[in-house]
């Protein structure tokens, strides 16, 4: 297996344990402890699950890394992302589409973290599917 082919597998699944984690507590296990009684076990249960601060910052921690180096395979480097030569035509515009929606996800990660956003976990979540949907235009050259 190439260093591509592991930034590859390591990136989709990073990408799969913030995106899992974030989906499954917010329409799944979240509401669910809502209910739970006493509220005591509810809060327990939430803390002793977030006891090492929760999935996103050790995603990114891969994330990060392995996508630089699979856009520097693919001839992008950080000094274009930065010029902003790397989003010129249709692939550059949805390769922005795509970054910026990851800049919304991190700057959520950074204000809310752990903290009850009711509303704006939706925000994050289009911004988590519009990655999704970018990555994939971009991988199957839809664009």
């Amino acid at each position: 297996m190439s260093l591509y082919h592991l930034c590859i597998v390591l990136h989709v699944l990073a990408l799969s344990l913030w995106l899992g984690h974030m989906f499954v507590w917010a329409l799944i296990a979240g509401p669910a402890m809502k209910k739970l009684q006493p509220k005591e076990t509810a809060d327990l249960l939430r803390e002793k699950s977030l006891f090492r601060g929760g999935l996103g910052w050790p995603a990114m921690a891969l994330l990060v890394p392995t996508g630089l180096y699979m856009l520097h395979v693919r001839g992008i480097e950080p000094s274009m992302l930065l010029s902003g030569a790397a989003f010129a035509g249709s692939q550059g515009h949805v390769l922005a589409a795509k970054l910026s929606a990851v800049l919304v996800m991190i700057g959520y990660q950074s204000y809310f973290g752990h903290r009850p956003a009711p509303i704006a976990i939706y925000f994050d979540m289009l911004a988590a599917l519009t990655v999704i949907g970018a990555s994939v235009l971009l991988v199957r050259g839809f664009v």
